[in-house]
């Protein structure tokens, strides 16, 4: 426990020193919420989380969420926590906080649940004697962020560049789909929305999350569809000379 508050406590530290020395830095809050620490699941500020809730104490922790409303803090466990998993192990300080959006609790007392992403956060201390975890948190505001619609130049090349990708994908491929992003009202929601529908590897998932400019999520988009775009024509290049790429 002592290498995760000293953790805490120097990012912490940091982030005092990036006020003092940025003052136009967005003011932040702070919140108790619940900690759901899991080794596979990273999810962004509005978008959906479905979850099968079995152990007894995150059974505990739902049935406190949905009769007090606390929001849920999803984060990533770190290596090596196989040993003390049902104890306190190591986790990432930042994470992403939800709000119960669905809820169903089966006869047996285990859950379903959606959470919708609310906000970024990253862990001051940890707080309670529940028999989950709890954290007082600083609630992270995006910086560049900025308002859009279908009409602004950063939407329509945020959508163009995803259906560009899209339009080259074979029919039956599961990612061939339409991406609606006409209710997104930042930039922020956007490209949280446009990353979480891509499957990454964790560790670039959390680095998305851990960064607070808009603009340089966007840039992060950018560069992640015009790989995945490269891999398709790729594919096809392949496919059209008979050669099966999954074996390169």
């Amino acid at each position: 426990m002592w290498r995760i508050k000293q953790c805490y406590n120097s990012i912490y530290y940091n982030v005092f020193e990036a006020i003092v020395e940025n003052p136009d830095r967005p003011p932040t809050s702070l919140k108790t919420i619940s900690l759901f620490p899991l080794p596979n699941s990273v999810f962004y500020p509005g978008t959906v989380l479905p979850l099968h809730i079995f152990e007894e104490r995150y059974r505990k922790m739902v049935g406190d969420a949905i009769d007090s409303g606390q929001w849920i803090g999803m984060v990533l466990l770190q290596p090596g926590y196989e040993d003390n998993y049902h104890g306190s192990p190591d986790i990432n300080p930042v994470g992403c906080a939800g709000s119960l959006d669905h809820w169903t609790q089966h006869d047996d007392g285990k859950y379903d649940i959606v959470l919708r992403g609310q906000s970024r956060f990253r862990i001051v201390r940890e707080v309670g004697d529940t028999l989950y975890r709890q954290a007082e948190v600083e609630l992270l505001n995006s910086v560049n962020d900025q308002s859009i619609d279908p009409s602004s130049d950063l939407y329509k090349q945020l959508i163009g560049r995803f259906h560009a990708f899209t339009s080259q994908l074979p029919l039956n491929n599961a990612q061939k789909v339409e991406m609606d992003l006409q209710d997104c009202k930042t930039l922020s929601e956007a490209v949280d929305r446009v990353a979480y529908f891509f499957d990454q590897p964790l560790n670039d998932r959390q680095l998305f999350l851990e960064e607070l400019d808009v603009m340089k999520r966007f840039q992060m988009i950018h560069n992640l569809i015009d790989l995945k775009q490269r891999i398709v024509q790729q594919s096809a290049l392949f496919s059209k000379k008979g050669i099966d790429s999954r074996l390169n």
